[in-house]
């Protein structure tokens, strides 16, 4: 009844913290079979123990996400777990994260990663565990509280998902990329308490408060998530992206300058608009496409010319959800589709939309009249 676990682990030039990681994974009380793969980023010497399947890549800088991925290409496991090349699992760790895999397999479970001498976890992942209780309230921005030092998931989930983005090169950020990218693919977040892991040494931001170097750190994992990570927490209002978080799809709508309207009221936040043809005003704005949409994460499709009134309302209101108007106007996510959650109807108004049924003066809408 236990499925078979892969267990990945990526290192670089640290044989004594791998030694220790390798024998508390062979500590572990776990029933079934365990499998250890160590992924190699380019150290000095590859790592050779006994019993331990070892899989390596050049040094091209530090590539984690793609070490992982190295690694669970060659898992043979139903379930794959991830540490650190110097994070060690207590006894039952496996344990206690295998059967939230068992019971659903689109779980991403996240165990407790204590640092440092007083071996305590970040009071932010803390805070997050308390506020969630423990991820069982995860909403559209938990993809923040996804850390791959001690992660765990179904093997074909993360093969479904598309594994870690290989391209992240530098310290940070795949972890939460992976955790966006599997929420939208339908994930059910999960941390659980009983499953702890040791950092021995204080975490990154513990040893470099509020310095220059962390500040130089994390701006270059803050802007790499913000060219993949669509969500409005991760980018800066009224920049344009090669991809946005909401795509819009209109029609040809007889009110004069409706279209023209509804159009200029969606381009206050990341959205894309596609149309059959794009009105002259937005020749040469590159948000307004003729044809279909791509991959955005939120798709709204108007049978009638809705404009944008509260993009507050209209972001709390349509996550992962997938809403039916009267009108037939529809707003579903990228989780409700991927999830064939069951539509709910929904009046426009309180999706923060307001109905223009009337012809629009355009140079009203302009100049604020």
């Amino acid at each position: 009844m236990w499925p078979d676990v892969s267990v990945v682990i990526p290192h670089y030039n640290n044989h004594s913290a791998l030694a220790g990681v390798v024998a508390a994974v062979r500590a572990q009380d776990y029933p079934g079979r365990v499998e250890i793969i160590v992924a190699d980023d380019g150290s000095d010497i590859v790592p050779s123990l006994p019993g331990v399947r070892v899989v390596a890549q050049e040094d091209q800088g530090f590539r984690a996400a793609a070490a992982r991925n190295l690694g669970a290409a060659a898992a043979t496991g139903e379930v794959l777990v991830f540490f650190d090349g110097d994070t060690l699992p207590e006894p039952g760790f496996l344990r206690a994260v295998v059967p939230h895999i068992q019971r659903n397999r689109r779980a991403l479970v996240v165990g407790s990663r204590l640092t440092g001498p007083d071996r305590s976890e970040p009071q932010w992942l803390a805070d997050a565990w308390t506020r969630t209780d423990h991820l069982s309230r995860a909403d559209d921005t938990s993809w923040r509280f996804i850390i791959s030092a001690a992660l765990a998931c179904s093997a074909t989930f993360f093969r479904h998902v598309g594994g870690f983005d290989a391209s992240f090169v530098g310290y940070g950020g795949e972890d939460w990329e992976f955790g966006w990218r599997a929420w939208n693919a339908g994930a059910e977040f999960v941390h659980e308490p009983a499953a702890v892991a040791v950092h021995p040494e204080t975490d990154f931001g513990a040893r470099h408060p509020d310095t220059a170097e962390e500040a130089r750190v994390k701006n270059v994992e803050t802007l790499a998530l913000a060219r993949r990570v669509t969500h409005p927490l991760a980018r800066p209002a009224g920049v344009v992206f090669d991809t946005a978080d909401v795509a819009v799809v209109a029609a040809e709508f007889p009110q004069p300058g409706a279209l023209e309207a509804v159009i200029a009221s969606w381009l206050r936040i990341d959205a894309r608009v596609y149309v059959p043809a794009v009105p002259g005003l937005f020749a040469a704005d590159p948000r307004v496409v003729a044809g279909a949409p791509a991959n955005e994460r939120i798709r709204v499709g108007l049978r009638q010319p809705w404009a944008l009134q509260d993009a507050d309302v209209f972001y709390r209101r349509a996550t992962d959800r997938h809403h039916v108007c009267a009108d037939g106007t529809e707003v579903a996510t990228a989780r409700a589709r991927a999830l064939t959650s069951p539509s709910v109807r929904s009046r426009g108004q309180l999706l923060g939309l307001t109905l223009l049924d009337a012809p629009q003066r355009l140079e009203r809408l302009f100049a604020g009249w």
